[in-house]
This record gives structure tokens, C-alpha cells and sequence, in this order.
């Protein structure tokens, strides 16, 4: 067969395979956003645009515009911007940014240097006629370059696990094996037809990138579907857990709810009634926030208690009074309940609530106040909800219930080099006291509330990639004696 006929055939089997190979790439990324076959496909694009230079149709055409013009530097300026897509292919098929990150942010410079340099040679090479500094830099100093990061091609895909190497190897070996092939006979040569050696490597190298793309495809697949098992494990899992709490509660509301009935008697009864369904309501749904609250549940069987000794002593004005404050915290809880997460703006309004209602249960006792630094802009401030009210809830009963002074928290917020910080401070018994005393009593209490905000505090750092975290401090005074507790947490 003649070999212009060879040519001709060989180059339109490439210049169709290109295009094919591009516009599958392209749909594949949009679709799947993975970024190898993004560079692929740019590869293709510009090594497309490189064949056409080469086309045996039109070249009367392509020597009058192209060759003859200054324009015939974009035959190296073509090469240099598709190899570097192809390299950044290797790049992100190997997933050298999880394996090798700093040789890959070295290749990335030199890849992005040296294209934005051919690029400036090129438009010099257009404006200063028979000047061929672009064809002396890709071939005496890009090449030469470009055969070691080759080189070191081949030892990261050696190194890189799930076989995913294997077909960046062989890909290199073919491509480079025919591409310097032509090259050579271009240059010592002179040979036109010497690209054809080089339309034999692409066919071959894109061949086994795509079989080696379809891998990678299976191989991410595998693990999405890993994933998803796993989600699908551990939701059943919180579910049951769910399951179990929201029962538990539902026992013991009912236990309290036919205690509450006996005493509504003795009050407006068409009032309190709509009230208590109200109030039944808040309370069915509240195992929603069962586990991301950990609220201690003594403290809605107390405040109920509290709400059966006023409706007892008749006292009308300040039960219904309480069991409005007490139906809004519930309402707040159920609202932080279906969140993940709200600001500390919010919290701070839950914990003032909660506040005003334990203080009401003893008989305004406790003096509290919540200090905010305009500066500190807490609506910006993301949080797990309900993450301080254990920590109240643990300085009033373990320090402050046992104190004979006056009983006083202050909550703070401030910022103390450039960290948001939250503090809680009372003048309790402190805690080595308290420890102390717990040891004493035949039935001891853990703070299993403070274990599980830990937890989760934990849990939300990890998933959002924070450093929040709390310490406990004893105030003293100069003698040692205890002076309260505070808890600090840093907000970062």
C-alpha cells in the first residue's frame, strides 16, 4: 500500500479516535467531577488541535496559513500544553496528592512555569520573523526535563497501590517510546511522515488509559458502595438506640402525666387542660433530642413536681406562669433537636431560659448573668446544641446547691488572642469538695452529662474540623481554699 494512502488512513483513525476519546472524558467528568478525566480530555483537545497541523487533506491550505506564517510556532507551543494536561493526568490517576503531595505540588510548578514561558516565547516568535527560540526551548530544554519527570513517572506509578500504576507504566513506555521515535526522525531525519510512528503511540497509550480510567471507575464505585453499607449500618444502629430512649421517656411521662391529672382538679380546668395536651405533645416529641441533648430527665420530673405543688396550694397564677416558661425551653429544645448544629447566640438564649427556670424552682436564689463583648460576633459561632447545659446544670447541683453564701454564675463571652472564649463561673463549694461529699453518699453520682458533651464536642470537631474544647479550673485564693469553679471553653 502506498504510504501516503498509510498516512492518510493512520491519521484519520487518530484524528477519530481523539475527538471520541475527548467528548467521552468531557460527559464522564461532568457527571462523575472526577478531575482525571478532565485533563484527559483537555489532553485530547490540544493534541487534536496539534493533528490538525498534520492534516494530508488540506495541506496547500495548511502551508499557506499555518507553515507560512508565524503562526507555525503552535506546532511546539501545541505540544508543550498537552503534555502538560497528560502529566497532570498521570498526576491525578496515581492520586499523587494523597501519596506523593510534595513531589506533586513540585511537578505542578514546573509544569505551570514552563507552559506559562512557552507561551511568552510563542508570542515573541510571532512578532519577530524567523525566530524559532520556541523550537530551540521545547527541544533542548524541555525535553530534556521532561524525560526525568518521566523517569520519576515511572518509580510513583511503581510505588502507587491497586495496581492503578500498572497502566500509567505501560501507557508512558508506549507513548514515549514512539513519540521520541518521531521526534528523532523529524529532526535528524526529516522525515513529514516520521508522525505516523507518533499516531501509533497515542492509539496505543489511549487505549490503555481508558481501559485504566474504567478501573479507576470500578475502584471508586467499590468504595462508594463500602460507604454507603456503612452509613446505612450505623443509622439502623442510632435508630434502635433512638427507639430505646424515646420509650424509656414515654414510661416515665406517663407515670407523671396521671400524677398531673389528680391535681388539675383544683385549678381551671378547660385552661389547664389545653395547656397539659400542649404540653404532652412537646414532651412525646422531645426523644428526638433525646441523644444529642443528654438533658438530665430529673429536671423535667422536678419542674413537673414543682408545677403539682403550686396547682396543691392553689396557687394558680405562678403554675401557669411556670408551665408557660417551662413549654418555651421545650420548644427551643425540640427546634435545636432537628439541627445539627445552631449559633451560640441561640444557646445563650436556651441557657438563660433554663436558668430563669431553675432559679424560679429555688425561689430566686441564684444570681446569674450572661456578659457578651460587642466585639465577639456569637451569631457567626456554630455549636452542637445544648452543649453548655449540662455544665450549668452540673455547677448549680454539685456547687452551688451546697454552698451557704450567696449563690452566684456568671457566663462570659470574650475573645483572648483572637480565640472566641466562653466562661462559666460560680462560687460554689469548688470541686474537690463536692468530690469529696459524692464519696460520702450511699448513692453516688457520675457526670455522665459532661462525658457525653466531651463526645460530642469531639465528634464535632472531627467532622467539621474545629478545636473546640473546654477545661475546668478551680478557683482559689492564696491559701488554697476554694473560691467556685470555671469552665473555659476556646471556641476555634
Amino acid at each position: 500500500m502506498d504510504n501516503s494512502i498509510q498516512y492518510i488512513i493512520l491519521w484519520s483513525l487518530v484524528f477519530s479516535t481523539t475527538i471520541l476519546y475527548f467528548l467521552i472524558c468531557l460527559s464522564v467528568y461532568f457527571q462523575s467531577k472526577q478531575k482525571e478525566f478532565l485533563y484527559y480530555g483537555l489532553y485530547n483537545f490540544f493534541l487534536l488541535s496539534y493533528i490538525l497541523l498534520k492534516s494530508p487533506f488540506y495541506k496547500d491550505l495548511i502551508t499557506i496559513y499555518i507553515w507560512q506564517t508565524p503562526l507555525t510556532h503552535y506546532n511546539w507551543l501545541s505540544q508543550n500544553i498537552y503534555i502538560t494536561f497528560l502529566v497532570f493526568f498521570y498526576m491525578h490517576f496515581l492520586d499523587m496528592n494523597i501519596h506523593f503531595p510534595k513531589m506533586k505540588r513540585v511537578f505542578s510548578r514546573f509544569l505551570l512555569w514552563s507552559l506559562a514561558l512557552a507561551g511568552l516565547i510563542f508570542i515573541v516568535d510571532i512578532f519577530v520573523v524567523d525566530y524559532k527560540l520556541l523550537r530551540f526551548f521545547f527541544i533542548n530544554i524541555y525535553t530534556p526535563f521532561l524525560i526525568i519527570i518521566t523517569l520519576f513517572a515511572f518509580y510513583f506509578a511503581y510505588k502507587t497501590p491497586k495496581k492503578l500504576g500498572h497502566f500509567i507504566i505501560t501507557g508512558i513506555l508506549l507513548y514515549n517510546i514512539f513519540a521520541y521515535l518521531s521526534l528523532y526522525k523529524s529532526i535528524f531525519y526529516r522525515e513529514f511522515e516520521s508522525i505516523k510512528y507518533f499516531y501509533i503511540g497515542i492509539l496505543l497509550e489511549s487505549l490503555v488509559f481508558m481501559f485504566g480510567l474504567g478501573y479507576k471507575i470500578k475502584l471508586i464505585y467499590a468504595e462508594k458502595i463500602n460507604s454507603q453499607n456503612k452509613i446505612i449500618l450505623e443509622q439502623k444502629q442510632n435508630q434502635l438506640l433512638k427507639e430505646k430512649y424515646r420509650l424509656e421517656l414515654e414510661y416515665k411521662l406517663n407515670k407523671q402525666a396521671q400524677e398531673l391529672n389528680r391535681t388539675q382538679q383544683k385549678a381551671e380546668k378547660e385552661k389547664i387542660d389545653f395547656m397539659k395536651i400542649e404540653f404532652e405533645n412537646q414532651i412525646k416529641d422531645l426523644h428526638l433530642a433525646s441523644l444529642q441533648s443528654q438533658m438530665n430527665p430529673h429536671f423535667i420530673f422536678n419542674a413537673l413536681n414543682s408545677i403539682k405543688v403550686f396547682l396543691i396550694e392553689n396557687n394558680k397564677e405562678k403554675a401557669v406562669y411556670y408551665l408557660n416558661k417551662f413549654s418555651k425551653l421545650i420548644r427551643k429544645i425540640l427546634e435545636s433537636s432537628r439541627v445539627e448544629s445552631h449559633s451560640l447566640e441561640e444557646e445563650l438564649e436556651i441557657i438563660a431560659l433554663y436558668l430563669s427556670i431553675e432559679n424560679i424552682r429555688f425561689e430566686e436564689a441564684i444570681s446569674f448573668s450572661i456578659k457578651k463583648n460587642p466585639d465577639v460576633v456569637i451569631s457567626k459561632i456554630k455549636v452542637p446544641p445544648l452543649i453548655l447545659q449540662p455544665f450549668v446544670e452540673n455547677a448549680i447541683w454539685h456547687g452551688l446547691m451546697l454552698s451557704k453564701n450567696k449563690k452566684r454564675i456568671e457566663i462570659e463571652v470574650f475573645s483572648e488572642d483572637n480565640v472566641t472564649k466562653l466562661s462559666i463561673k460560680d462560687n460554689g463549694i469548688g470541686r474537690k469538695k463536692s468530690l469529696l461529699l459524692n464519696k460520702k453518699k450511699t448513692v453516688k453520682k457520675n457526670s455522665v452529662g459532661l462525658k457525653m458533651s466531651e463526645e460530642r464536642i469531639a465528634y464535632f470537631n472531627q467532622k467539621h474540623q474545629l478545636k473546640n474544647n473546654f477545661q475546668i479550673l478551680d478557683i482559689e485564693d492564696k491559701k488554697g481554699n476554694a473560691l467556685g469553679t470555671e469552665i473555659l471553653f476556646s471556641f476555634q
